[in-house]
């Protein structure tokens, strides 16, 4: 999902509304594609995790996934400032991080 939203920001600045909602549309389109195998990983991460707390930082990064995608859709309806995705961005990123720490510690 992180590679698809790396490509937000250059179709945030399309200054023409109507061809920023297309492509937002396009972009979505094609991070729904993406979500099928995204959503899978975290489907096993969650079966193969030894802790709760394993657990819980990958339901949060789903979590945060599902709210950047919903956030796009607001900002291609004219629903909500394009400066929100970067808010929801950083929160995944934050719970991608968070998921990343917990794995580790399942390691030691």
């Amino acid at each position: 999902m992180g590679v698809e939203y790396r490509q937000t920001p250059e179709i945030l600045r399309t200054e023409d509304q109507e061809h920023r909602r297309a492509r937002l549309e396009e972009h979505r389109a094609r991070l729904r594609e993406a979500f099928g195998s995204f959503r899978h990983a975290c489907q096993v991460a969650t079966v193969h995790a030894r802790s709760s707390k394993a657990i819980e930082a990958c339901d949060h990064v789903f979590a945060a996934s599902r709210t950047v995608y919903m956030t796009l859709g607001d900002i291609a309806e004219g629903a909500r400032d394009a400066s929100v995705f970067y808010v929801a961005l950083d929160r995944y990123w934050t719970a991608v991080h968070a998921l990343g720490e917990a794995v580790r510690l399942e390691e030691l």
